[in-house]
């Protein structure tokens, strides 16, 4: 099979995965949401919403130590918040600017046929700009929910909740469009790479389809080594490091239907 109809074939997976969630779990995360705040209603910096990939986001869980507090920042209907309450964190709260999107992620919450391990899953409506982070965020999480300025603003508030309290803290960003400016703030160091998705696309390390894990650090400051968990990493995950340690100048696309 070549490369085109191989990525046709797994993009036709996800799909189903999408839906043996929402079917597994009783709840209705799947398909893209276009909101009145996103950039093509409103001309903002805010994508619509699109939920993550279950298989992906639990295979980079499965590395941290799952003390503290799963933030999910631009939370939309909440699959984020359902894979993470699947590990026994101290609290998974999503924040999430779009009232509507907010509310059918505590629909879900409510819904959930599977009894989480968190201790608590919320769903915040409210900017991330104008919102705190908790001092206690052990796992900062996006799917590219929004770029440009807002993306800094709430990067500094995550940065600031570190600073508050100096711990250890990654930032897991899928899609991750701002990666050049992240990395120019000196705040974090990338840990890991992995696919965006699962099954992979075929070389997906060379394509903005990656999941890339940051560890937050002190402002001019050395890097502290990494605690969380190790696991030996694939042939293409190395790649994917080697290629996403330093600035990528990667052209991002969205395609949206």
């Amino acid at each position: 099979m070549n490369g085109k109809y191989l990525s046709r074939a797994i993009h036709k997976l996800y799909e189903y995965e999408q839906r043996i969630f929402d079917r597994y779990l009783g709840v209705s995360t799947s398909g893209i949401s276009y909101t009145n705040v996103d950039k093509f209603h409103a001309d903002t910096e805010n994508w619509p919403y699109l939920g993550c990939q279950w298989p992906a986001l639990s295979f980079v869980l499965k590395g941290f130590k799952h003390g503290g507090a799963f933030v999910d920042l631009g939370s939309g209907k909440g699959k984020a918040l359902l894979i993470a309450g699947m590990f026994p964190y101290g609290k998974v709260v999503g924040v999430e600017i779009d009232s509507d999107l907010a509310m059918e992620a505590r629909r879900n919450i409510e819904r959930l046929r599977r009894k989480p391990r968190a201790g608590m899953i919320e769903c915040i409506t409210a900017s991330v700009v104008d919102w705190k982070v908790p001092d206690d965020a052990s796992v900062v999480f996006m799917s590219n929910p929004f770029f440009g300025e807002t993306f800094r603003q709430a990067m500094g508030n995550v940065f600031a909740s570190y600073d508050r309290n100096p711990r250890e803290m990654h930032i897991v960003y899928m899609f991750p469009w701002e990666h050049e400016w992240l990395l120019s703030t000196g705040r974090v160091r990338v840990e890991s790479v992995r696919s965006e998705g699962w099954p992979q696309l075929p070389r997906w390390w060379d394509g903005e389809h990656v999941t890339v894990v940051y560890h937050i650090t002190e402002e001019n400051r050395p890097i502290k080594e990494c605690r969380s968990r190790s696991h030996r990493r694939s042939r293409s995950e190395r790649r994917a490091l080697r290629r996403w340690s330093s600035p990528s100048t990667h052209n991002f696309s969205i395609e949206l239907l």
